[in-house]
């Protein structure tokens, strides 16, 4: 048996980019900061956070930058060729679920220019 299952609580590094797939599926990304101190250090790690459909949608109306979350989903690797031609390779997490911790960070999101 395995298991594929990774929890992170952080902070929102900036308000969530959203996207329509081609068959109409809503797409959500952000970077999420998980911070931890080692030896007097803050080390400051960042996540790609990637939620798909209802959870996408979700997120439209809840997330924002500065925002403390829980997040839980899958940890996905996937490689791809940079513009330079060098193969790369990113660790996303595929979130399935997301609480709100705290709003006291949060920023106020802008509205799209119209």
């Amino acid at each position: 048996m395995s298991l594929n299952t990774l929890i992170l609580t952080g902070n929102l590094g900036s308000n969530p980019r959203f996207a329509l797939t081609t068959t109409g599926k809503q797409k959500a990304t952000f970077s999420l900061a998980t911070s931890r101190t080692f030896r007097g250090q803050k080390h400051t790690e960042w996540t790609p956070v990637i939620l798909w459909g209802t959870l996408a949608t979700r997120a439209e109306k809840l997330l924002s930058k500065g925002l403390a979350v829980l997040i839980h989903g899958e940890k996905r690797t996937r490689s791809y060729t940079d513009t330079r031609g060098m193969e790369r390779q990113v660790v996303e997490l595929v979130a399935s679920d997301f609480q709100i911790l705290s709003r006291k960070q949060a920023e106020p999101r802008e509205e799209a220019a119209q």
